[in-house]
């Protein structure tokens, strides 16, 4: 059963030692009339994290299983809005706590690669009642302190701690640092030109101006393209010999030369 820390934490912040998953205890919040904008949710051990498309996140103690409870800014309009918000916030961040040499980056549409390895997963999930966009769960997953990762990760995964030379972080100052900076953004955002959020988050794009070799789902057909951008509605876009062409999420599987 999991049970709350408690270590002069701050009150916006539940603390356990163990849940199944952040994001799910946040929901149980919202559903409970518990909910407030800017509670966090951390958990030590996560036992069935979530992903995206229904994967799940590999826990380990030292990494950071967190979510944050907002209600959006009726200027971001769009989940995916807000979902640029907060990578372009976790992009910045990280390149003001790491080495200045790290590549940071946003691999469409919300994982953070660090030096061409996955660093950080986000799954942000909407509770809407009728036409209102009531609140958004903010998962972050973030390898932070890990040093090693086992079988076909070693090529895939990386960490803060790696990509600094073995430095040990604090998550909690991690956690109070993201809160702070989203929140901050969110108060921006109702002055915020969507077109600048939108500038953001494609300058941080992964493989932007690059060609890579992709999968469609649906069909199987394997191609390449050179990265374009994103457009507004979150649609990939890919430079073929056709012209420019536009990618939902979920219709496409990136063939990285490290999977």
């Amino acid at each position: 059963m999991a049970q709350t820390i408690s270590s002069g934490e701050p009150k916006w912040l539940y603390h356990f030692d163990t849940l199944e998953s952040t994001n799910n205890y946040a929901m149980r919040l919202i559903d409970d009339g518990m909910a407030q904008h800017g509670q966090g949710i951390w958990a030590d051990r996560q036992l069935k994290g979530k992903g995206q498309r229904g994967n799940t996140w590999q826990d380990h103690p030292g990494n950071l299983k967190f979510s944050l409870i907002v209600v959006p800014a009726k200027s971001l309009q769009t989940p995916f809005r807000l979902s640029m918000l907060v990578a372009a916030t976790l992009v910045q961040y990280l390149r003001i706590i790491l080495p200045v040499n790290c590549q940071i980056a946003v691999k469409w549409p919300n994982d953070l690669y660090v030096n061409d390895k996955k660093a950080c997963g986000l799954l942000i999930e909407n509770v809407f009642r009728g036409a209102q966009w009531a609140f958004a769960v903010i998962g972050i997953g973030l390898n932070v302190n890990q040093t090693e990762f086992s079988g076909d990760l070693r090529q895939k995964a990386t960490s803060m701690s790696l990509a600094s030379g073995s430095r040990s972080f604090d998550l909690l100052e991690i956690i109070t640092d993201l809160r702070h900076g989203i929140l901050n953004k969110f108060l921006a955002a109702e002055t915020l030109n969507n077109e600048l959020l939108l500038r953001d988050y494609n300058r941080f794009l992964y493989k932007r101006n690059c060609p890579v070799a992709f999968r469609e789902r649906l069909s199987g057909r394997l191609f390449e393209a050179d990265v374009a951008g994103v457009d507004e509605d979150g649609r990939l876009l890919l430079r073929l010999p056709g012209g420019l062409q536009s990618f939902a999420y979920g219709s496409l599987e990136w063939l990285l030369q490290e999977d």
